[in-house]
């Protein structure tokens, strides 16, 4: 049958590895999973000279979802919520780990009914973009918050289920000598689904100012930054200017150095 816009695979769909082979896949693989991630548009375009192909990613199911990987904190890994019939599971994947499969060849396999996205459409779109739009950090500011970035990372983690993101705003915006400071500006934002979340994420907010001083000193040989402001906001006040001002801070920043490597906080 002809590739058709009336196509029973939407974005979020499951490819059972039963269908592996006929893809070109290996039936075992240690990811068992592959999941849609074009967008429904594009999948529904039934010119294949103009979109030939859908994308998928190398998914698995996993026993409990990790707050460090939902929300597309991570840009790599992602954890969304699924259902699999009548029980609540959870489902793992990687950025890196995807795949094209021609229509021609996809129009004769059905996906797996049984897996059902309950997460937000909208996180995983978000998830994708973000691997192609982090914002690299200068080497000379990463250097200098390399200690902050660790508390950063210890601290979020732990709270991470209530905290959406980190968000960082810094001038200038170039690289510095040592004797020149830089001015910073933290938020976090968090989830306002439960009262405790905006507690927690105070309660972050407030630990890193406190610290920010001592985490710095362990630093002062590559230089000071002047922090102007570390404050907890949820998402309902922060607002598109907010976003259009700041950049993203993912518990995993590359910073523009190549060699050496940059840091990566996981």
């Amino acid at each position: 049958m002809p590739w058709s816009r009336n196509t029973s695979w939407k974005q979020g769909s499951i490819l059972a590895s039963k269908n592996f082979q006929a893809i070109g896949l290996p039936p075992y693989c240690p990811y068992p999973l592959a999941m849609v991630v074009s967008h429904d548009c594009d999948i529904a375009n039934d010119r294949l000279d103009v979109e030939p192909f859908v994308e998928f990613i190398m998914a698995r199911s996993i026993a409990e979802q990790n707050g460090n990987y939902t929300n597309g904190k991570n840009p790599r890994i992602l954890h969304l919520s699924y259902k699999c019939q009548k029980d609540d599971i959870f489902l793992e994947v990687l950025a890196s780990d995807k795949f094209t499969v021609e229509k021609s060849i996809l129009e004769n396999i059905q996906p797996d009914e049984t897996y059902k996205m309950i997460s937000s459409h909208q996180v995983l779109q978000s998830w994708l973009a973000a691997r192609y739009r982090r914002h690299a950090l200068p080497n000379s500011l990463v250097d200098r918050l390399r200690e902050v970035f660790k508390y950063i990372e210890k601290e979020g983690k732990k709270k991470s289920d209530g905290v959406l993101f980190f968000r960082l705003s810094y001038e200038p915006m170039d690289e510095l000598p040592p004797e020149e400071a830089y001015e910073l500006w933290l938020s976090v934002i968090y989830m306002t689904d439960q009262d405790e979340y905006c507690d927690m994420a105070e309660q972050l907010a407030t630990g890193l100012k406190k610290e920010f001083p001592k985490l710095l000193k362990k630093t002062q040989d590559f230089g000071s930054v002047d922090l102007r402001q570390c404050e907890a906001f949820s998402e309902m006040d922060f607002t598109v200017r907010d976003l259009r001002d700041t950049v993203e801070y993912h518990l995993e920043h590359l910073s523009y150095r190549t060699e050496p490597p940059g840091l990566v906080i996981e």
